[in-house]
């Protein structure tokens, strides 16, 4: 029986950071806004920005879908492709599909974004499923990693493990019963690891790697 990987897409497989933060900088001063200490990657880069508009910034429900149209008109045309896999990220995700893992991303970025940006590095073809929201949608990192578990069947809860970098895939993983390691090369920090504890740590892509292959060897001995 085959693990089943489930990525956090901005922060662990990929640098989304100058896109985001340039795309949210757009929509604060298009709204008339200062940037002035709200945009700092840890803050912005992870969370759903409607938590990190309305609850972070505290706007307005009304003034926060403004902001977010904004940051949309940006994004979806120029900033998702200001982005770029980490370092050995294509190469990690052959070797887990030669291995016989299957991959999946549950995401909180709106899933069309996700498929395009998945596409235009060429990661497209490794990923069995991407769950995220709709553009304004609403879903939680929860709700994703639901869909994905879903579409896997009944032996998920047993053999998928998700990877991410914040506390939100962590949270995500313990509302839905799975194991959850944390990639702490993307942009969480250490004080939320502890705060938020995963099952495991890796500092690189190369040893992400190599626990998620001990993963696999483990659930073949274990049938």
């Amino acid at each position: 029986m085959s693990t089943q990987v489930i990525f956090d897409l901005d922060g662990t497989l990929t640098d989304s950071r100058e896109g985001i933060i340039r795309s949210v900088a757009y929509a604060l001063t298009k709204e008339g806004e200062t940037t002035a200490g709200r945009l700092a990657a840890e803050t912005i880069i992870g969370p759903p920005l409607w938590e990190t508009f309305c609850g972070t910034y505290g706007f307005s429900e009304a003034k926060a879908r403004r902001v977010y149209a904004f940051f949309q008109e940006r994004y979806s045309t120029i900033g998702k492709y200001e982005n770029k896999p980490f370092a050995q990220v294509p190469e990690m995700l052959a070797t887990l599909t030669r291995a016989g893992l299957a991959v999946y991303v549950a995401t909180s970025k709106p899933e069309v974004h996700a498929r395009d940006i998945c596409e235009h590095f060429h990661l497209l073809p490794y990923i069995r499923e991407i769950a995220g929201p709709q553009v304004g949608g609403t879903d939680t990192k929860a709700d994703c990693i639901r869909r994905i578990l879903r579409s896997i069947g009944p032996q998920a809860h047993r053999t998928a493990v998700m990877v991410g970098d914040r506390r939100f895939d962590v949270e995500g993983a313990r509302s839905n019963r799975i194991p959850v390691i944390a990639a702490a090369y993307g942009y969480g920090s250490e004080e939320e690891r502890r705060a938020y504890p995963p099952d495991r740590t890796v500092d690189s892509v190369a040893a992400l790697t190599q626990v998620l292959l001990q993963w696999q060897d483990k659930e073949k001995r274990e049938i």
